[in-house]
């Protein structure tokens, strides 16, 4: 049975060791198999650097760590960070912790902004839905609805030149809806002409006095014609003829003002929407500054170690942040008649033609048990193999993140800093280095990478749905069972035949007499050795 390595599921979650027995929480050994996925724990590939020294000391050692992993060819990304100040150190609060004060206040102003900016915009879309009903009636059509064809980014506007061509023109005058536009003049118009004048609060005496009006041609000017098509009285005849000529005065009045006031509100809509737009667009980065001032206390797992930390005290002025670390580095073990890293490098790589082997989408990346999907249920195949392109890429956003070779070593190093002012007013800062070794196949830094894209991802997620912005992400997720496995995953890995292995799967599996030695031996002393030293020499160990 496995044992998840946190609450969602996800195995490849958490690498942290206990800081006696240098186990961690999932003994991957165990679990996953090694002809299938690399992912080893060295108990000799853990330590803990702790020191003391002077204002800026420790991350003097971080930026000379980061700057000199570039120098050495590994690949270096922050994968997390947290800040906790006591209010009782005035002047580092008013720098950190109040700035996100400060952000959220200006979060606030500029969704409340956007919110009214919004509902302005409804008020005016309302008025242009009636507008552009009304013109329908009077037979004006849309660009796209006159042409088909039309490609303009204005299709969906009201086509006024039809005015000024004689032939448009008789064409509009036949799709003019009189019948709606008698309709709007009856309820609208007519009805706020008084008690005792309007048709409705008159048609008891004449019953058929609405829809005697509704019948009458536009041509019908006189009384003994009105009578003489409707079979109506003279008086219903004399009242239809001035109502007719009311509607015909209000249709010619109301057609000229009506172009104009959609004109207006069409250029207000677009402004509006343009200034949403960009409300929306301000607001993204300092939502995005926010998000990444992540507060300490802002876990349940947090709290708790605040709750017992030794060092933190309400009381005292002082200030605590881990800032997490991952960085990585091919490893190929060079050895008598084999293949080298030449010839890797000879043979192009055509990220397109990397598809994802079977095993690692259904275990390591949609498994139900222990896959990637579980922490971020958004993940799709589509996304996964485009992420995977763009790692095997020299540009881009993720410049070689992944290469031919099929072992990496990769070093999760934290920096756990605290910086305490006493009472007199002397300063000093504490620092733990805690580098973690994890020698990993190809395809479990692939799922690592993803997991560090979709954090990215999470963070564009987070900014869009609090302004409101829906993200849609078409793609599906694999099913069925796993087949033809060896053949996709020699695919992905880019192994050649040659390439010595035992079991299924394209990787080593024999532990004691070759992954040990040949691995496991030559990553401890070429590449967690000089990472560990170089900390311990500037942090000034063994230096008399």
């Amino acid at each position: 049975m496995l044992v998840v390595s946190d609450e969602n599921g996800y195995i490849l979650g958490d690498f942290s060791r206990n800081k006696v027995t240098g186990e961690t929480k999932v003994n991957f050994r165990k679990e996953l198999p090694l002809d299938r996925a690399w992912c080893l724990t060295p108990f000799e590939g853990h330590v803990r650097i702790n020191f003391t020294g002077p204002i800026g000391s420790s991350s003097g050692i971080y930026y000379s760590l980061v700057f000199q992993l570039g120098k050495w060819e590994y690949v270096v990304q922050k994968a997390s960070e947290f800040l906790e100040v006591s209010p009782v150190h005035g002047t580092y609060y008013q720098l950190t912790a109040k700035q996100k004060e400060d952000l959220e206040t200006r979060i606030k102003s500029g969704l409340a902004s956007a919110s009214q900016a919004v509902a302005d915009m409804e008020l005016l879309m309302h008025d242009l839905r009636k507008y552009r009903e009304f013109l329908r009636y009077m037979g004006y059509r849309t660009k796209k609805e006159l042409n088909p064809s039309y490609k303009g980014s204005d299709g969906d506007d009201m086509d006024f030149s039809v005015d000024s061509d004689e032939k448009k023109r008789k064409d509009k005058e036949k799709n003019t809806d009189n019948h709606s536009l008698k309709a709007v003049f009856v309820d609208q118009v007519d009805m706020h002409t008084g008690e005792g004048i309007s048709m409705r609060s008159i048609v008891s005496r004449w019953p058929t006095l609405i829809t005697d009006f509704m019948r009458m041609e536009d041509k019908e000017l006189k009384p003994e014609d009105i009578m003489k098509a409707l079979d109506v009285s003279k008086a219903e005849a004399v009242v239809l003829l001035t109502k007719n000529k009311l509607y015909q005065e209000w249709k010619r009045l109301f057609l000229t003002q009506l172009k104009d006031r959609y004109i207006r509100i069409e250029e207000l809509v677009r402004s509006r929407k343009a200034s949403i737009n960009q409300y929306r667009e301000w607001l993204k980065p300092v939502i995005a500054r926010h998000n990444m001032l992540e507060e300490g206390l802002g876990t349940p797992e947090r709290r708790a170690m605040f709750r017992t930390n030794p060092i933190w005290a309400e009381g005292q002025a002082l200030s605590f942040s881990i800032v997490t670390l991952w960085t990585w580095k091919d490893f190929l073990s060079p050895e008598i008649f084999k293949g080298g890293a030449e010839d890797y490098a000879k043979k192009p790589v055509l990220p397109a033609e990397k598809p994802i082997d079977r095993w690692t989408l259904d275990n390591l990346i949609f498994g139900k048990k222990w896959g990637l999907i579980n922490k971020h249920n958004w993940i799709t195949l589509e996304w996964c193999q485009e992420k995977l392109n763009q790692f095997h890429q020299v540009t881009g956003p993720t410049p070689g993140w992944l290469t031919r070779k099929p072992y990496y070593s990769f070093f999760e190093i934290a920096l756990e800093k605290g910086n305490v002012r006493l009472p007199a007013g002397d300063e000093l800062e504490d620092g733990v280095f805690d580098v973690n070794l994890i020698v990993m196949s190809k395809n479990v830094l692939f799922v690592k990478l993803l997991e560090l894209e979709a954090k990215k991802e999470e963070l564009n997620r987070y900014v869009d749905s609090l302004l409101g912005l829906r993200r849609e992400t078409p793609g599906s997720v694999p099913g069925g069972p796993a087949k033809d496995v060896w053949r996709n995953m020699r695919k992905f890995t880019g192994m050649f035949p040659f390439q010595l292995f035992k079991g299924r799967g394209p990787y080593e599996r024999d532990f004691e007499d070759r992954i040990t030695k040949y691995y496991l031996a030559p990553i401890a002393g070429d590449r967690y050795g000089p990472i560990t030293g170089l900390i311990k020499k500037r942090a000034g160990f063994g230096v008399k």
